[in-house]
């Protein structure tokens, strides 16, 4: 773009200039459009004379004059132009923004099973990448003077928590596994996910790698799934999926509508239970268990002012305790603790197998052996296909005898537990009522206040607490 304001008039032309000052124009004003007899040296001490002392062009000045381009500007000095810099700038690795619209699908109902996905982010996982400012570069006028060019701006290091920074390689990390958000200039990873509202069909399902902490209630049709950690709910649960590798915990119970279906690879803790479905490796603690069907790999406690067991199915591989067992309706509860079926034999059996596959494992490597030596001596390259396939086939007995030792492992701490069964009620336990201990069945015919139940030898026995 030219600047008319900075024109300079000479005779018989004008010169003008860029906004910048990096070029400079000029144009003959002649009325005599056969007139020729400009010179470059003439034309250029004309410039000098308005003030343009860089980046004439020469060639340009000799065209003008040779093919009389009068009248016009013609561009006849440039100088070198500043360069802007650029500004540092932030590269996220993940998804800054959750999208809050539910798909409409082509029949016009409403998909909810991605609404609001939560970005998660594993533990050395590179989450941003800063781009340093680029430098600038000054230019020089047909002036000769300076054209100062605009220098980028270093933004400043990312605050927040969970990550860690690279200062040479200008990049940041996650510190561990968790949900990651951009908000309001701040970096956060955070380990636990935590939903303020309830989980609904509204919000769809809910999966996270970590702790869910959910503030509201968990409403019927919805899974909350923690691939690695916990769940927690403040509110109620309805008849819903929960599934958590550690622990659950339910601080006002769960109504499951005979639905409702808990599992978790810790403990499972709540106020009540009612028609639900619950799966824990380890404890389930409550309130009050009601028409349920549980099964536990260690204690189920029933507690607190009530304390009580109707209905439904509970079993715990060392023991049950609970205040009240049953009512005086008589509604059938079975109760089991220890375990059904000979563990002595599968144990047994686990040995035997570990036995036959130890046994094979030492013939492939004695082949294998054999095989080294052989191909040593005599080159025998043919011999390569047979190894390979036999340490695919040693590979595959490794993987089978850790699958039995970790088998044979289990075995073993259910029958450590499975030695301890017993039954404990603190109050009463009401006729109707059907207790397992290790297999062995008995019926409850007559009330009884403040007994345990424990297996001896082919039979159960039943004592006072404190006798």
């Amino acid at each position: 773009m030219e600047d008319k304001a900075n024109a300079e008039v000479l005779g018989g032309g004008e010169v003008t200039f860029s906004d910048d000052g990096s070029e400079a124009y000029l144009c003959i004003i002649t009325t005599d459009k056969t007139k020729s007899d400009y010179t470059v040296e003439d034309l250029a001490k004309r410039l000098k004379n308005a003030g343009v002392v860089n980046g004439i062009d020469k060639a340009e000045l000799q065209k003008v004059i040779d093919e009389r381009i009068y009248n016009v500007p013609v561009k006849i000095a440039e100088g070198k132009k500043a360069v802007d810099g650029i500004d540092g700038w932030y590269e996220f690795l993940f998804q800054t923004e959750i999208d809050t619209k539910p798909k409409i699908l082509e029949d016009g109902s409403v998909d909810y099973s991605e609404y609001g996905d939560v970005p998660t982010v594993e533990e050395g996982q590179k989450v941003v990448i800063y781009h340093p400012a680029i430098p600038s570069e000054d230019g020089v006028s047909v002036r000769g003077e300076t054209i100062i060019a605009k220098k980028g701006k270093e933004l400043a290091r990312l605050n927040g928590r969970g990550f860690i920074y690279d200062n040479e390689k200008k990049e940041y990390y996650a510190k561990y596994d968790g949900k990651i958000t951009y908000r309001d200039d701040r970096l956060q990873i955070e380990s636990e996910l935590i939903i303020e509202g309830d989980v609904s069909f509204t919000t769809g399902d809910v999966t996270f790698q970590n702790d869910i902490h959910v503030r509201g209630n968990v409403l019927t049709g919805v899974k909350v799934i923690s691939e690695r950690g916990s769940i927690i709910v403040d509110g109620y649960v309805e008849s819903a999926v929960l599934k958590a590798k550690k622990d659950i915990v339910l601080k006002n119970g769960m109504q499951g509508n005979g639905k409702g279906y808990l599992e978790a690879g810790g403990n499972v803790t709540g106020k009540f239970f009612e028609q639900v479905q619950i799966k824990a490796v380890n404890d389930v603690n409550a309130n009050a268990i009601m028409n349920s069907d549980i099964e536990c790999g260690q204690d189920v406690i029933v507690s607190g002012k009530y304390g009580i067991i109707i209905g439904g199915k509970v079993s715990a591989t060392r023991y049950i305790h609970a205040t009240i067992i049953g009512n005086m309706s008589e509604v059938k509860t079975t109760i089991s603790a220890g375990v059904d079926g000979d563990l002595f034999a599968k144990l047994t059996k686990c040995e035997q197998d570990m036995s036959a596959v130890n046994g094979e494992l030492a013939k492939i490597t004695n082949v294998l052996g054999q095989i080294q030596i052989l191909m040593e001596k005599s080159d025998r390259k043919d011999l390569g296909d047979k190894k390979m396939a036999l340490m695919r086939t040693k590979i595959e007995k490794d993987t089978r005898l850790s699958e039995l030792t970790k088998k044979k492992q289990d075995i073993v701490e259910k029958m450590g537990k499975a030695n301890l069964a017993k039954v404990t009620i603190e109050k009463v336990i009401y006729p109707g009522n059907v207790i397992v201990i290790n297999g062995v069945r008995a019926v409850v015919t007559e009330e009884e206040h403040h007994v345990e139940y424990a297996r001896r030898g082919a039979g159960i026995i039943v004592y006072k607490i404190g006798e």
